[in-house]
């Protein structure tokens, strides 16, 4: 993406890989900078809630200016040979007396929302395995330590591909094009599962307090960025769905996520 915004904005992008905290270092630093459209950062479906989710955070939704939302991300339910799990019906069966085994690919991601979103939809309840990482809970599936997950369509390909697991839905409204043959939830004739849909969204966002003429000018750069066929070749080879959101919608989109995903964390047996 960047490279490609170097070309719309004639600007030189300094990529800083900060890591550690689940994002919120980087994100710390980023509510400090300037806000002057010279420093932006990756923002993701959770991050503005990182008060609520992990200690020694101070920022909110109100940290960050919102600039455009870039890629939605579908996940990949899949589940063991050893779970006897074949189907959705079998998925929600299974979620009957909370002892079944759902994997996590790292805490408090929108792994763990999808899958509060599930329980909820079909009044089901889950035991909740924390993996460091969605390749180690494909894993953990393919080997029969943990009966389900929810690693993302290009995270699951290669062991559903050889054989090693059975991929159930895709949380997408559409089907996968990585994908074709594995049905949406939706698509399940369950009632409580009719227009079910959990993606992880891509944006940038810059300080609170940058002008959004500045931010507009962002935006649209974005938007002409994903409309690169160059690019979309590559994000499509990536296993990365682009779906963009201009500025002003994806600020209304922005406000709304961050209240959905506040309202289950705070309805949730959470713990930081």
């Amino acid at each position: 993406m960047c490279s490609y915004l170097e070309q719309e904005l004639g600007q030189t992008f300094v990529i800083n890989n900060v890591t550690g905290g689940g994002g919120s270092i980087g994100l710390t630093q980023l509510t400090k900078a300037n806000p002057d459209g010279y420093t932006i950062a990756y923002f993701a479906s959770t991050d503005s809630n990182g008060n609520l989710l992990f200690d020694g955070v101070s920022y909110d939704k109100d940290s960050f200016a919102p600039i455009a939302e870039f890629a939605a991300d579908p996940h990949m339910i899949v589940a063991s040979k050893k779970s006897g799990i074949t189907d959705i019906q079998g998925l929600v069966d299974a979620g009957s007396d909370g002892n079944t085994l759902w994997g996590i690919g790292g805490a408090w991601t929108h792994w763990d929302f999808l899958k509060m979103e599930f329980e909820k939809a079909t009044s089901t309840k889950y035991k909740r395995l924390v993996f460091d990482g969605g390749a180690t809970a494909v894993n953990n599936v393919a080997s029969g330590d943990c009966a389900v997950a929810t690693p993302f369509v290009s995270e699951a390909l290669a062991q559903v591909d050889a054989g090693n697991i059975i991929p159930i839905a895709v949380t997408s409204s559409e089907r996968n094009p990585m994908a074709p043959d594995v049905p949406t939830l939706a698509e399940s004739g369950i009632p409580e599962l009719e227009g079910f849909e959990s993606v992880m969204w891509r944006a940038f966002v810059a300080p609170a307090g940058t002008p959004d003429e500045v931010t507009k000018v962002l935006a649209d750069a974005i938007g002409k960025v994903c409309e690169n066929e160059e690019f979309l070749k590559k994000a499509e080879e990536a296993g990365i769905t682009i779906e963009y959101k201009g500025l002003d919608e994806f600020k209304a989109y922005y406000e709304e996520n961050h209240e959905n995903v506040k309202a289950m964390i705070e309805s949730a047996d959470f713990e930081k």
